[in-house]
């Protein structure tokens, strides 16, 4: 068996053939090649099996799909794993919260549960998640033998690890669920936190790639690094909003019976009122807990030691990266420029001028 590749998710690489695009501030032609040699690597060892896996493959083009079928040859088989949609709106609500300016659940709830054919503020919430029509594109791609559907019972922790071993074929008991809980859902205060960070860093003064790559990647991740109070308020989904989901998820378990795809599990779990999330209303944020500020405040610091690590700035690095970049190898150049030999004022001055850059870049930016 093989899992390729040199990450447990090479998300990059998936979207670049799937989707033809990749994340803000990353190289379309160097995420195109690590799927190149993902695919080379499974051609060179020809395992009995070999697993590439994203859900990024949800959102593939009908042409991205074709593209990586192409690549991994006529034999391969595509599996889907499916949980409640009910289950999935908090958590969904918040990770576009990370990522753009977003109106409050409640209101982002009615758009998507009212327009299931495509909602108006995050259309690709549905091209993921219609399981469907995602069941049906993947069948009409490779017909309906080589689609697996598993449905997804998250009251049995070990329930995903155990069906995968016998799909796979190996003995049970190998594959263990992960103890990282770095990508966690955020908490409702913690949603709120982010997303008034989105608002004040969303303008035509903020790049993509700079968002992307300090708000996403480094404010939302530095609070996910840090496990939640045991009475931190989570996102709670009001009644109407699970009521409407489950009657969705009852619909599409029809369909997905019907594409003639092998089912592993329960499609009544899609529309199972007890699989549903805690349901209520949250209060609104008044304050933040300083500990949750100082852990979002992590995150960006750890992305701002970064950008000075390298030889030259990323190409498809944001002007606030390449400003940080630049300011800092000012300082290195102007630092190895002077002799070790030369009086310590002088030296001394050049460390005055590290400082003064620093704080500059605080008041800057």
């Amino acid at each position: 068996m093989r899992y390729p590749g040199e990450r447990a998710h090479e998300m990059g690489a998936a979207m670049a053939i799937a989707v033809g695009r990749v994340e803000p501030g990353q190289d379309f032609a160097e995420q195109q090649a690590v799927w190149e040699a993902i695919v080379a690597e499974l051609r060179s060892v020809r395992p009995r099996i070999g697993i590439v896996s994203s859900e990024v493959y949800c959102e593939a083009t009908d042409e991205g799909a074709r593209a990586v079928l192409d690549a991994l040859g006529p034999a391969t088989q595509v599996l889907i794993t499916l949980r409640p949609i009910a289950r999935l709106l908090g958590s969904q609500w918040q990770q576009f919260s990370q990522n753009i300016s977003i109106p409050p659940y409640d209101e982002w709830l009615r758009d998507i549960l009212d327009h299931p054919e495509g909602g108006r503020l995050t259309p690709t919430f549905w091209r993921r998640h219609r399981h469907d029509r995602l069941v049906e594109r993947w069948v009409d791609l490779v017909g309906p033998e080589r689609v697996t559907v598993v449905v997804v019972d998250d009251r049995d922790h070990d329930g995903l690890p155990r069906v995968f071993e016998q799909l796979i074929g190996v003995p049970a008991g190998l594959l263990q669920t992960p103890a990282d809980r770095s990508n966690r859902s955020l908490t409702f205060p913690e949603t709120q936190l982010v997303q008034a960070l989105v608002r004040r860093t969303t303008g035509p003064q903020f790049d993509l790639a700079d968002h992307t790559r300090f708000v996403r990647f480094g404010a939302a991740r530095g609070l996910q690094a840090v496990p939640p109070e045991p009475d931190a308020e989570r996102v709670l989904t009001p009644a109407w909003a699970v009521d409407q989901a489950l009657a969705i998820g009852a619909s599409m378990a029809d369909r997905i019976a019907a594409s003639g795809a092998t089912i592993v599990g329960d499609l009544g779990l899609l529309s199972d009122p007890a699989l549903a999330p805690p349901t209520g209303d949250n209060t609104p944020v008044t304050t933040i807990d300083p500990a949750v500020a100082a852990a979002l405040v992590a995150g960006v610091v750890s992305k701002l030691s970064g950008v000075r690590g390298g030889p030259k700035p990323r190409v498809d690095g944001g002007p606030i990266e390449k400003a940080l970049w630049s300011r800092h190898h000012a300082v290195v150049e102007q630092w190895e420029s002077v002799p070790a030999t030369e009086p310590a004022r002088q030296r001394s001055g050049v460390r005055n001028l590290a400082g003064r850059l620093r704080r500059r870049l605080g008041r800057d930016r």
